[in-house]
């Protein structure tokens, strides 16, 4: 599938410069305001561009040639990064943290249908044994669909979902799996402004508590332990509720990201480092200031605010063509990644990491997303049922191959892998740990 590119919006006031791709300044040049690195470790001229909101950029069809970027120059020096969450949170104005439990729910059978927003076209679906729009679907079916009030099941699904130019997948059904033993039990209540809360409770006595507005997007997630404390692990601001009626990237509210660090000091590829190394990585804070608290879904959708947190690359764990299996020799690969989890996770238990799942440019988009989201979920399941990350702790995104790490639509092993962000100061205040 192909989509064209947007109309770029541009501040009229601002002064531009337009800058071909083919002479981007490299890692190895200094840091400018119109520096786009590399990423490190690849040929330069193989290597795609180091943030995934410059990969977005879509390269013509007809011509073959990638088109120049139009750059606001900075009137002042990018600010240095943050020196904590605390700081990188600083311009967030706050608000009281209210659990989870405290609006009386209505208990009800099973989880609602999802509303699609008007904005949303459904591509694709996979429905197993579930009504959808009044049909029975039991396979795969290939259509587009303009929506108009539909509603999915979501106790079921997986869907492809274009939102502009933009095709995602949405899988809550892979999620619920990787959350779920048999022994638990889950029940559902609804509460105000068409919002649900999901109850996991444990045999332990801990629960699992996850509120969703009307479109699935998870608002708030907390994990109760047996003695009652509750630890937040996602807390959307209710006072940004309407950004949500329709699907859109929040980060088009922010300006490009001029990094003022180096790229290896961006990107980490833990088959290079030590465990020691991988905690104090994870422990950086975001290299800008947060502009507000977002959804899961909305960092999930974002590439620039996904840009705004440093990126671990899973080094040494790579995948066959058309593979989301993982060889248990291959297991040992996230061993540091685990150890460095399980060390944020001492210290803060309301650790987030995304897990993004990535393929090569050989196949459709569509086989590509679902190939990528089931290495993402692989990985996920790995690190809790092998290294006791707690599944909660864990969100996973396939991207298909929309952020290749190298520039080639050949098959490629770098291509099909799995990085790693820490999202907690994108997604949970600091005044709530």
């Amino acid at each position: 599938w192909f989509f064209p590119p947007p109309e770029p919006v541009v501040d009229p006031n601002a002064q531009q410069i337009e800058v071909p791709l083919d002479n981007l300044p490299t890692a190895e040049e200094p840091a400018g305001a119109l520096q786009i690195e590399t990423i490190p470790d690849v040929a330069p001229e193989e290597a795609a561009p180091l943030l995934d909101s410059v990969k977005e950029i879509t390269v013509d069809p007809n011509s073959g040639v990638e088109p120049a970027i139009l750059v606001e120059t900075p009137t002042e020096p990018a600010a240095p990064p943050p020196a904590d969450d605390q700081q990188a949170q600083a311009a967030i104005q706050p608000e009281e943290i209210v659990s989870l439990q405290a609006e009386q729910g209505q208990v009800i059978e099973a989880a609602p249908a999802l509303e699609v927003p008007q904005n949303v076209t459904i591509i694709n679906n996979v429905v197993n044994n579930t009504t959808v729009n009044n049909t029975v679907v039991n396979n795969t079916t290939n259509n587009t669909t303009n929506n108009n009030g539909d509603t999915i099941n979501q106790a079921n699904f997986q869907v492809i979902l274009q939102i502009g130019t933009q095709i995602i997948i949405n899988n809550p059904e892979q999620e619920r799996d990787r959350f779920l033993d048999e022994e638990d039990e889950v029940y559902y209540e609804q509460l105000s402004r068409g919002r649900v809360r999901e109850t996991i409770e444990r045999p332990d006595g801990s629960r699992i508590v996850t509120i969703r507005n009307r479109n699935g997007d998870i608002l708030q997630r907390s994990r109760f332990t047996p003695d009652g404390r509750e630890i937040v692990l996602a807390y959307f601001d209710d006072r940004y509720d309407e950004d949500l009626l329709e699907w859109r990237d929040p980060g088009d509210d922010l300006p490009p990201l001029f990094l003022t660090i180096s790229a290896r000091d961006y990107v980490m590829d833990a088959e290079d480092a030590d465990e020691e190394d991988v905690e104090v990585f994870f422990r950086q804070p975001p290299v800008e200031q947060v502009r507000r608290i977002y959804s899961i879904d909305e960092v999930k959708r974002s590439a620039r605010l996904r840009d705004s947190v440093r990126r671990l690359e899973v080094g040494g764990l790579t995948f066959d063509s058309g593979a989301a299996t993982i060889a248990r020799t291959q297991v040992g690969a996230l061993s540091k990644v685990a150890a460095g989890m399980v060390a944020m996770l001492e210290e803060n238990p309301g650790e987030t990491f995304l897990i993004e799942g990535h393929s090569d440019a050989v196949g459709s988009d569509i086989a590509n997303l679902r190939l990528s989201d089931l290495r993402a979920a692989t990985v996920a399941r790995i690190l809790t049922d092998f290294y006791d990350i707690p599944a909660e702790n864990l969100v996973t995104q396939g991207y298909g191959e929309r952020y290749l790490k190298v520039k080639t639509e050949e098959a490629e092993r770098l291509n099909r892998r799995v990085t790693v962000r820490r999202i907690t100061p994108l997604i949970t205040p600091v005044a709530s740990r």
